[in-house]
């Protein structure tokens, strides 16, 4: 059944860091704001910002952490013998498309009826760009996850995904907050979930021969790794100009979250994600006054 559409948020965009596991602490802010029942008609996310929001559109709450409780230590998962194996440290077949399909049953129909604009982006590894997908490009169930797929793969332990014959790598790669899409998407204000700290700053990639040698096919993918961490700071810089502004309201944990991207440890990612929970809650206040702004 579709979804009241007149509920959803217009004017305002929802921007999601990636992070990996840390972005578990994004689904417990997304629960919060299903909670409250606040849904915005566009976002954007990369890799693991992109994964989470997608329960949060299909309005499946505490999804996510289930998803972690129930299989994060199965060997079916993730682990070094898949990345042997195929080339992915994650595996991507159970992870994501047995999870869809049997184990946590995705809810496709209300996604597909949220009268939302979704963009994910993925790093295009021929030409060095983020190319973004939004919900005209999904088309079905399974392309739907393989863009998924593409977004969340990390360079070194995935093999690039392939789209539409096109190699794809993780979107965090070179828009590791995508803010930029969503204002070329015409939004001028935008909510934005971070899941690093305020003081956090991103060192250099310090092993510059091995990018070279393990993507000498695709030289853009070495060059956009070694130039990550000066694109992550100057997209902080730029997201602290728009705060100053005021055209831009930020979450994220004032105190490093203590995750890994892969982190195994299952008591340590669902305090993770009760942390995001409460946080978000006591943030509906300030985001309800910011939207109330523009409306």
């Amino acid at each position: 059944m579709p979804l009241d559409q007149s509920q959803l948020i217009s004017h305002t965009a929802l921007v999601l860091e990636g992070g990996g596991l840390r972005a578990i602490y994004t689904a417990g802010v997304l629960d919060a704001l299903l909670e409250a029942d606040i849904h915005f008609r566009y976002l954007v996310g990369v890799s693991a910002g992109a994964i989470y929001p997608a329960s949060y559109l299909s309005r499946q709450h505490g999804r996510n952490l289930q998803i972690q409780k129930g299989f994060l230590n199965d060997k079916r998962y993730m682990g070094l013998k898949h990345l042997l194996r195929d080339g992915n440290y994650v595996n991507t077949e159970f992870s994501f498309r047995r999870m869809a399909y049997e184990l946590l049953p995705y809810d496709f129909e209300t996604f597909t009826t949220s009268g939302c604009e979704f963009k994910v982006g993925a790093f295009n590894c021929e030409t060095g760009q983020t190319d973004f997908f939004g919900m005209a490009d999904f088309g079905d169930q399974d392309k739907f996850l393989e863009v998924l797929i593409a977004s969340s793969s990390l360079p070194f332990i995935s093999t690039p995904t392939q789209l539409k014959g096109t190699a794809y790598l993780d979107g965090g790669i070179a828009a590791p907050i995508p803010l930029a899409q969503a204002r070329k998407d015409g939004f001028k204000r935008q909510v934005v979930i971070l899941t690093q700290e305020s003081e956090y700053r991103k060192s250099a990639f310090k092993f510059k021969w091995l990018a070279k040698r393990v993507y000498r096919r695709y030289p853009k993918v070495a060059q956009a790794l070694l130039q990550r961490h000066a694109v992550y700071n100057q997209a902080l810089n730029e997201l602290a100009a728009a705060k100053a502004a005021g055209t831009t309201l930020v979450l994220q944990p004032q105190t490093p979250l203590g995750l890994s991207r892969l982190e195994r440890d299952v008591v340590k990612v669902e305090a993770v994600y009760h942390r995001g929970l409460a946080e978000g809650r006591a943030f509906i206040p300030q985001l309800q006054g910011f939207l109330a702004q523009a409306s």
